[in-house]
């Protein structure tokens, strides 16, 4: 995949006075009513992960405020059936679909696969929008119950066996209902810290725990393009987003000395966005008619399509100059089959 040539951003001239959480930059509540998605996707099925906390509350508030039917997945349920309760209760639309909980551990494949079957027989075998929302930063060294390097175990690996394992309904979904399945992954600016690591892919020496993440982080943008390059043609594309600098439990692993490592915090808390603003992206990225059927396979950030970073000395958003290289892409297409264990397509 390539850059867009002329990147479509419609509230660029909301960011461009930055003040800081609440300021002028869209909501994700914002952008569903924007999209005129406002009780408009009750023939929808959703998937999040991630939504005991953080982002994936704030995107699945927003979403079921659409009248999909979602699915949230989460470690804890107990605290994933509070976040349930609170989105149903506090919204002002009553009679949409209550959301359903699934467990998924992304620390382990076997609990992925698990819960994929979980969704397959609760959902009656539809899917239109995979949001692959949770992931980890900046841990220390560890491995999940697979072997694999925490970070791109967590973040990459995970997601990419569940996609695989959904990917045929989200293929028959699109099939069925006429419009374009999407696959979002929420990447981060982080992976400017680093290329994915096809030589090392688990860190077994020299490990970085901030290149582990911007590898990681990579990944996301690279699984998400070649979604777009292996299954666009059947209407399946990937979309990767880049949310923005929000005070999440995402940072729960941060010493003082890393908060030193990414610069001034009292500086960044100046561009910071509340989690409904943060979580404003990844809704973008559901619900737009912009990506209907085209403008898949791009890299996303501010609820809108990235430019390339100005360069090494500059400051500001952008994506990597090795945000969009299709064989660094296919070769962590067929890695990741085999480390997960499905088949290799072209």
């Amino acid at each position: 995949m390539s850059p867009p040539e002329v990147p479509y951003q419609p509230y660029a001239d909301d960011h461009r006075n930055i003040e800081g959480p609440g300021d002028a930059r869209p909501t994700a509540v914002q952008v569903v009513k924007d999209c005129d998605a406002y009780g408009k996707l009750g023939n929808k099925t959703i998937l999040i992960t991630g939504c005991s906390s953080g982002l994936g509350v704030e995107t699945a508030k927003a979403l079921y405020e659409t009248g999909a039917k979602l699915f949230l997945t989460a470690r804890n349920i107990s605290k994933l059936e509070e976040v349930i309760n609170d989105i149903v209760t506090k919204s002002e639309t009553k009679g949409y679909p209550r959301p359903e909980a699934i467990e998924i551990h992304l620390d382990d494949l076997a609990s992925v696969r698990k819960g994929a079957e979980s969704f397959k027989t609760k959902s009656g075998g539809k899917l239109n929008i995979l949001i692959h929302n949770a992931g980890v930063m900046a841990t220390p060294y560890g491995k999940t119950k697979d072997g694999l390097e925490l970070q791109i175990g967590t973040n990459h690996f995970a997601h990419f066996l569940l996609f695989q394992l959904l990917k045929d309904t989200m293929l028959q979904s699109a099939k069925d209902s006429g419009t374009t399945s999407r696959v979002i992954n929420l990447s981060s600016g982080g992976h400017h810290f680093s290329r994915v690591r096809l030589d090392d892919i688990n860190w077994e020496k020299d490990y970085n725990k901030w290149q582990s993440y911007g590898s990681s982080k990579t990944a996301n943008i690279y699984m998400a393009n070649s979604i777009t390059r292996h299954y666009g043609t059947q209407n399946l594309q990937g979309l990767s987003v880049h949310p923005g600098g929000i005070l999440t439990d995402l940072s729960r692993h941060l010493t003082e000395e890393d908060y030193a490592f990414l610069g001034d915090l009292e500086q960044m808390k100046k561009t910071f966005k509340t989690p409904e603003q943060g979580a404003a992206t990844t809704v973008w990225a559901a619900v737009s008619p912009h990506f209907e059927g085209k403008n898949g396979g791009h890299y996303l950030e501010d609820v809108g399509e990235s430019r390339p970073h100005p360069g090494p000395e500059s400051e500001g958003t952008g994506h990597a100059e090795w945000a969009y290289d299709e064989e660094a892409e296919e070769k962590l297409w067929k890695l990741s089959c085999e480390a997960v264990g499905v088949p290799i397509e072209n």
